[in-house]
């Protein structure tokens, strides 16, 4: 990940939106980064009332969205008054998460900061599809962020796995922990590394052999394991006994919760490998499925050569 310079914050115009903001200036002071905050807008009342009416349409579109970069230039003085460079932008689109990628695609920012709704049944429809969307396609670091403060003193933990199923796991892993140090370094924040495995349950082992040996079996996993990850860390100074390195024996999506509770966490960096159509119907995404589970921040960051799968008109 490069030096932190331009930060994209995206500003619900009816939300409240304060502790989205105050973490975008934490950071911005840390860093030195300027901010643009930004909001994709559509109303669809106010699409129909003018159905037939495609100039007065036009008009009162410009009339909306100058009502909200009105909003979001008095949450800039916020900004102003430290001393952040500050710029604000709002884009009319029918479906939000398509203004949001392509603003995210023009202005290709460093750091995208963004405020996760937790999902019901009706939002998973609207809200939930645009943040799984942005998990997938946004190239630069994601920063999905919760209604809860910051403490004066936090916690940045990367969460790795040098052998996950992708290409190059070890590559992508690097670049999720040069990114913890980065932020670590900046915001005085401790670091942590935190890795987990799943030993398929011993029902499901079909050897005979290893079935009578179920426990050696979860010991030689463990092994692998942990020699895998000193292998990634040494670099970092730390090694799977370190007491900054947790091991955790389960699905990922079920003890990472747990751990971030824990210790406590208050940003957990993850990387994100894209699956095909039908691997995520079967399987679903490993960070989409631990979501609504969080307590924290969550940092999703793409690995070194991705390319947004869908084509936008930028």
């Amino acid at each position: 990940m490069p030096d932190i310079q331009r930060i994209l914050v995206h500003v619900s115009p009816d939300n409240e939106n304060g502790p989205i903001i105050a973490r975008a200036s934490r950071i911005a002071m840390a860093t030195g980064a300027s901010v643009e905050l930004f909001s994709s807008v559509y109303s669809a009342s106010l699409h129909q009332a003018y159905l037939f009416d495609k100039k007065a349409e036009l008009h009162a579109e410009h009339g909306y969205v100058k009502g909200v970069e009105a909003k979001l230039e008095q949450i800039a003085y916020l900004f102003d008054a430290q001393d952040i460079p500050v710029g604000v932008d709002v884009y009319w689109a029918p479906q939000q998460i398509d203004g949001m990628m392509r603003k995210i695609l023009r202005f290709e920012p460093d750091l995208v900061m963004v405020a996760h709704s937790h999902h019901n049944i009706l939002t998973e429809l609207f809200v939930g599809d645009s943040e799984k969307r942005l998990i997938r396609e946004c190239p630069a670091p994601l920063l999905l962020t919760r209604s809860q403060g910051w403490p004066e003193h936090i916690c940045i933990a990367a969460g790795v796995d040098p052998l996950h199923a992708c290409a190059e796991p070890m590559r992508q892993d690097r670049l999720v922990l040069e990114t913890v140090q980065q932020l670590a370094s900046v915001l005085q924040a401790d670091m942590r590394v935190v890795h987990s495995f799943h030993t398929l349950p011993q029902a499901a082992i079909f050897d005979e052999h290893l079935a009578t040996d179920y426990e050696g079996l979860q010991l030689k996993v463990l092994a692998e394991h942990r020699a895998c990850l000193n292998d990634l860390l040494k670099p970092y100074a730390l090694d799977a006994e370190s007491a900054e390195v947790s091991v955790l024996e389960g699905e990922a999506h079920k003890v990472l919760p747990r751990y971030v509770r824990d210790i406590p966490v208050t940003i957990l960096a993850v990387g994100h490998v894209s699956k095909g159509m039908l691997e995520r119907v079967i399987s679903g995404s490993t960070v989409e499925r631990m979501l609504d589970s969080l307590e924290c921040d969550l940092l999703v960051i793409k690995p070194p050569g991705f390319v947004c799968p869908t084509d936008y008109d930028i």
